[in-house]
C-alpha cells in the first residue's frame, strides 16, 4: 500500500511541475522573446513602424501558443475524420459555360467571337 502512495504522489508531483514549466515557457520565455525582437527590430530599422510590426507578430504568435488546444480543437470540428464529404452548406448548384471554336476571320483566343 505504501508503494501505491508513493506512485500517486510522485504522479502528481510529475503533473505539477509540467505545469509549472509549461507557465514558465509561455509566460516569461514568450514575454522575453516579444521584447527582444522588439528591440533588435529597433536597433537594426531605427523605424517605430517596424517595431510596432514586430511587437504585433510577437503578440500574434503569443496568442497561438496559448490558444493551442483552442485552434486543435476547431481543426477537429471542421475536417470529418472518416472520409466524410466535404462541408457544403451554402453553395448553390454550379452554371458551367462552354464556348465552342468557331471558324472563320473573326475568330479571337479560346473560341470566342467578336
Amino acid at each position: 500500500m505504501q508503494s501505491m502512495t508513493l506512485l500517486a504522489d510522485a504522479i502528481s508531483d510529475t503533473n505539477s511541475l509540467g505545469t509549472r514549466v509549461k507557465d514558465l515557457l509561455t509566460g516569461t520565455v514568450m514575454s522575453v522573446m516579444v521584447i527582444v525582437s522588439v528591440v533588435v527590430t529597433w536597433q537594426k530599422s531605427k523605424s517605430i513602424l517596424a517595431a510596432g510590426g514586430a511587437l504585433l507578430g510577437g503578440v500574434a504568435l503569443w496568442y497561438a501558443v496559448m490558444s493551442a488546444p483552442a485552434f486543435r480543437d476547431s481543426v477537429g470540428e471542421t475536417i470529418k475524420p472518416g472520409g466524410a464529404p466535404p462541408v457544403t452548406e451554402g453553395r448553390g448548384p454550379v452554371v458551367v459555360r462552354v464556348v465552342e471554336p468557331v471558324a472563320g476571320p473573326e475568330v479571337r483566343r479560346a473560341g470566342e467571337v467578336l
